[in-house]
């Protein structure tokens, strides 16, 4: 048996699955638009697209460079203009694009081929590219997929020779991979996603990259519009992501420093200054989550038919108990259990009955009475406003006392000088759907992603 005739099949399988996950192309107008805020073409300054796709980039760049040198020679174009891509067809489609070009500027095919096989290399940037400072400019589209989605085999390879800070995202190693290629008072413009910019799991690496580059600009993209399709994608398929202009520059050439801190594309600090954080006047917790419905959380027949006592029982609403921005009467129950103390013998048998609903690893080991997430000592006397945590809007709906929220949707109960009604009214106020808005991790159809700790630091007018 060959057994690296196995192992570059499954590579070539790998390479085929992540061109498939991450093959959405830069249009023209967005590449343009990056281009120009570089300082390139100038003298002997050297461009380079890291995953240059079918070429989008290189193109621009070569009739940049054409029109600056008309009569540049092919050794100088081949040193200037260089592109790095891991897909063999994509690499061939950049390639013939350039041979295309310097066809029509006069070159003949055999040398206008010899020059692309220069000007594009076929290979894995991330572990095959320099690692010394090569180039003066860094402009592309490199890709976005976790590592968690790599195919084995490259999540292997990366995981060994990338350091740890940039291995959270594709993205990530990348932007990590062209700082340490960029000769003195380079430059990097790119389209990334905008999660790198504001994500905890990225936050060292905003600071690595921070040591010696700053943001120079930022402006979000219209994802709709910012890519074409690769010919293997199907038409309809927007890439899920939310990206932005990227453009890097010598720190203290920038307004804006990279640091471990959270940059939002579209935050506006300086209209909140005097407001108050929402963690000053109220506690923001997380509803428990209890598992399936069917062990801990019941509906009155099944509480009747186990005999289940009804001090026992919590009314509960979660997410599907809000409509158009209304919370309909609770129709399920939690079940309340105590730490130390076995619960009744109908309990016990309606627990072990249905322990199956619950994942083996989130059944205690002693104590199997107590659910996931306990709720045994959250005080309910109060009202709380709750929020879900996928949301349309920051539109917060009142639970009344002695309900509990269930499944990870955010409460919100008084702890100060202000009243439910006032945070309701401040949390429904413009500004402060614009602060989340401009801050919250962005998902599809207009939804956005909700944390107890945004939401603990939302300024609020009160």
């Amino acid at each position: 048996m060959d057994l690296g005739l196995l192992e570059r099949n499954a590579l070539s399988t790998a390479i085929e699955q992540l061109h498939e996950a991450t093959a959405f192309y830069t249009a023209e107008p967005v590449v343009d638009q990056l281009l120009d805020m570089l300082n390139w073409p100038t003298g002997d300054s050297r461009l380079v697209d890291t995953s240059c796709g079918d070429g989008a980039f290189l193109d621009a760049a070569l009739r940049r460079l054409l029109k600056a040198e008309p009569h540049i020679s092919g050794s100088r174009i081949a040193h200037l203009v260089q592109g790095w891509e891991i897909h063999y067809f994509a690499a061939a489609e950049a390639r013939n694009r350039m041979v295309r070009i310097l066809v029509e500027h006069g070159h003949p095919t055999s040398s206008a081929t010899a020059i692309a096989e220069e000007m594009v290399t076929h290979g894995d940037f991330l572990v095959q590219g320099p690692r010394t400072p090569t180039w003066d400019c860094v402009a592309g589209n490199p890709p976005f997929l976790r590592y968690a989605n790599l195919p084995a085999i490259l999540r292997t390879e990366y995981e060994r020779t990338l350091p740890d800070y940039s291995q959270g995202d594709m993205l990530h190693s990348f932007i990590d991979r062209c700082t340490l290629t960029l000769r003195p008072q380079g430059e990097i413009a790119l389209v990334t996603s905008d999660r790198w910019l504001f994500t905890q799991c990225a936050a060292e690496l905003r600071a690595v990259v921070g040591q010696r580059m700053g943001l120079h600009h930022l402006e979000r993209l219209d994802c709709s519009s910012a890519f074409y399709r690769a010919k293997t994608r199907r038409a309809g398929q927007p890439p899920r992501i939310h990206p932005v202009a990227v453009v890097l520059r010598e720190a203290d050439q920038c307004d804006t420093a990279l640091t471990r801190e959270p940059i939002y594309p579209e935050a506006d600090d300086a209209s909140y200054a005097g407001y108050r954080a929402l963690s000053e006047v109220a506690n923001v917790r997380l509803a428990p989550w209890l598992g399936k419905h069917g062990l801990f959380v019941v509906d009155q027949s099944t509480a009747d038919a186990a005999g289940i006592p009804s001090s026992l029982l919590v009314p509960a609403v979660d997410t599907d108990n809000i409509k158009g921005g209304v919370l309909s009467p609770p129709t399920k129950f939690a079940i309340r259990t105590f730490r130390g103390i076995e619960p009744p013998p109908e309990v016990m048998r309606h627990l072990d009955a249905n322990m199956h609903l619950l994942a083996k690893t989130k059944i205690r080991a002693t104590q199997r009475w107590l659910p996931p997430e306990s709720f045994e000592r959250m005080d309910l006397s109060q009202p709380c406003l709750l929020i879900p945590r996928i949301a349309a809007s920051l539109r917060p709906v009142r639970v009344p006392a002695g309900i509990l929220p269930l499944d990870h949707g955010i409460s919100i109960v008084t702890a100060g000088d202000a009243t439910l009604d006032q945070l309701e009214e401040a949390l429904m106020r413009p500004e402060s759907e614009a602060w989340v808005r401009a801050r919250a991790p962005r998902l599809e159809n207009g939804y956005f992603s909700l944390t107890t700790t945004l939401l603990r630091s939302l300024p609020l007018k009160l």
